[in-house]
């Protein structure tokens, strides 16, 4: 009874990583450089970008506001990205870098924002 109730919590635990992980197959083969900087990044009130799993890359236009916030439409629906969200420092990807989680209602979750090269 004791290994079956062990069995079942372990198989419930696999099951939460399993929904919160969001692997990107286009990760697998970048250089280790670029793979610590994902994991590296927190934002400017400290908290964690949460990884390249949930750093979405972006290729769209947004425009960075004099309070150094972040602006861009995406779907047509405007985000407004406020500064501490912002990285400073160099962005090795060459892209922008949206992180986000996209919760069940379809609204983003936002934790980070940094400019692509062109930014």
């Amino acid at each position: 009874m004791f290994r079956h109730a062990l069995w079942v919590s372990f198989c419930l635990a696999m099951m939460t990583l399993g929904a919160h992980a969001r692997w990107k197959e286009q990760f697998a083969n970048a250089p280790e450089t670029v793979k610590q900087w994902y994991a590296s990044q927190h934002n400017k009130n400290g908290l964690w970008c949460c990884d390249n799993a949930d750093g979405h890359a972006f290729y769209g236009d947004y425009s960075l506001d004099q309070d150094g916030s972040v602006e861009f439409d995406v779907d047509g629906v405007h985000h407004r990205l406020p500064a501490y969200m912002v990285l400073d420092g160099p962005n090795p990807t060459g892209h922008a870098v949206w992180w986000y989680v996209k919760q069940t209602d379809g609204v983003h979750k936002d934790y980070c924002f940094a400019l692509g090269a062109s930014g």
